[in-house]
């Protein structure tokens, strides 16, 4: 029995050895899967979040497909649109926002969107869709310079002071043909 017991006790001792080192080993392999997971994260934390990609049909996008002198123009536009003050006027501020949103978006597709059948037809009437980009690019501008340069809301001030002082002040034209009234003298 004592035989049994050491036999056992060696098998006992083997076995229980290698399962003691399956289960360290194990353990570590854990522990090193746990390190490598927080430094993933960290390192995914630290990176700056990928930039969303660009809008194919935003202004800044259509204006690089356009030739040139017209693309430099587009993009002068839209410097001029990303610098405007914030401190516009309401009249102002609106005709920036809707230039950058809408008016400019929508010359540059209409351009872009030329097939060769229009380009004939347009140049049939004698007209190049060239030249008629530049040209609706420069009335973008002409409008954008005016709104940038002009305080609307100023204009306004000085015209309702004005309509407030002849409201006020201006006789009517039926009293200005008829004589004033003498003073009455007391005496």
């Amino acid at each position: 029995m004592e035989e049994a017991l050491t036999t056992l006790a060696m098998f006992g001792s083997i076995f229980g050895g290698v399962a003691l080192m399956t289960y360290v080993s194990g353990r570590q392999k854990i522990e090193l899967l746990r390190e490598k997971t927080r430094l993933a994260e960290a390192q995914r934390l630290a990176l700056p979040p990928a930039a969303a990609p660009a809008d194919p049909h935003a202004a800044p996008a259509l204006a690089l497909r356009l030739p040139e002198p017209q693309r430099t123009q587009a993009l002068r536009l839209l410097c001029q649109l990303a610098d405007a003050p914030a401190d516009l006027d309401p009249r102002s501020a609106y005709l920036v926002r809707q230039t950058q949103a809408e008016y400019l978006p929508a010359t540059l597709r209409a351009y872009l969107d030329l097939h060769d059948g229009a380009r004939r037809r347009l140049a049939a009437q004698g007209l190049d869709p060239e030249t008629l980009l530049s040209e609706q690019l420069g009335l973008i501008g002409e409008g954008l310079e005016d709104a940038l340069r002009l305080d609307h809301a100023a204009a306004d001030r000085v015209l309702t002071q004005g309509r407030f002082l002849r409201e006020r002040f201006q006789t009517p034209d039926l009293l200005l043909d008829e004589p004033a009234p003498e003073p009455s003298r007391r005496g």
